[in-house]
């Protein structure tokens, strides 16, 4: 009977962690406790959020049987973790934000398994990347509109111009996290599972930080690191399929940090969208243009 309860909790922890390493699209449970510490390190109310959702998560994908390996390599809780996380962005900790965190993370599954499903059965052919969790948080935020609920004002982050800083919270905030050690061990844990793709997260949030300044983007937001994180995702996932045309990588890039400067202009919480958008129109484009290859695949 020991056995098989010590089997249960050492999956389940797994499962966990692996959630969390899946934020940045790597299956690995170190660089999930990575990131799990460097979260905490900046905002514990925030890893905690991020904890129940992913438990909240798992739940679920185990209550309905998703697929057994998804749920084990964390595909069924990063959308989540991002969920809880951020939900104390946006509000409080009260019982009223720990109720949506639960159905955050809930959500942003069923969502995740929709997905899979439509992906596993042809109807489409594009990653999903962080959709669910982009759509079970605008969801969520049209849901505390209507009941007239304000967000809170977060503050995102040190304001230092030192540019080391400022690339290493570009990192950090892909997980909500403004500080620029939590960013570093972030990139420390991409390390441990591949150098190549630490490389390309910092490659991502530099060529952020550098547009920003030749456009004139706002420079209060740039030195939070909200041009990189989402130029480092598009890097990191597009990284993993184009090893040998390296300018689709700068190409989605680029095309991440206008979408980020066009959700701002809208006024609509841009999430990781742009980096679900430019990461999808490159890959569509490559399908387009460029003859598929193994390395491509």
């Amino acid at each position: 009977m020991k056995k098989p309860v010590n089997q249960f909790i050492s999956s389940f922890v797994a499962s966990f962690l692996s959630s969390f390493s899946q934020i940045m699209l790597q299956k690995n449970v170190v660089t999930g406790l990575l990131f799990v510490v460097g979260i905490g390190l900046n905002s514990p109310i925030m890893l905690l959020g991020a904890t129940i959702a992913v438990v909240s998560a798992l739940l679920v994908a185990q209550l309905f049987q998703y697929d057994t390996d998804s749920i084990s390599s964390g595909l069924y809780g990063f959308n989540a973790a991002l969920a809880g996380s951020a939900v104390f962005f946006f509000l409080p900790a009260n019982l009223f934000s720990f109720t949506i965190v639960i159905f955050s993370g809930a959500i942003s599954t069923v969502i995740m398994h929709l997905f899979l499903y439509f992906t596993s059965h042809n109807l489409s052919k594009l990653p999903v990347f962080t959709a669910p969790f982009i759509i079970s948080t605008w969801l969520f935020l049209l849901f505390i509109n209507m009941l007239g609920i304000d967000t809170v004002s977060v503050s995102l982050g040190e304001n230092s111009d030192v540019d080391l800083y400022v690339v290493m919270r570009g990192i950090g905030q892909v997980m909500f996290q403004g500080y620029w050690l939590s960013g570093a061990i972030f990139i420390a844990g991409l390390c441990l599972h591949s150098y190549k793709v630490a490389t390309w997260a910092v490659i991502g949030s530099t060529v952020g930080l550098i547009i920003a300044r030749t456009f004139h983007f706002p420079e209060d937001l740039a030195h939070q690191g909200l041009y990189g994180f989402n130029a480092s995702l598009t890097a990191i996932a597009l990284a993993e399929r184009f090893n040998n045309r390296q300018w689709f990588i700068f190409i989605g890039i680029v095309v991440s940090i206008l979408f980020t400067r066009a959700f701002e202009l809208i006024t609509i919480p841009a999430l990781t969208s742009p980096f679900v958008l430019a990461s999808w129109l490159v890959i569509l484009l490559a399908r387009r243009y460029i003859p598929k290859s193994p390395e491509d695949a």
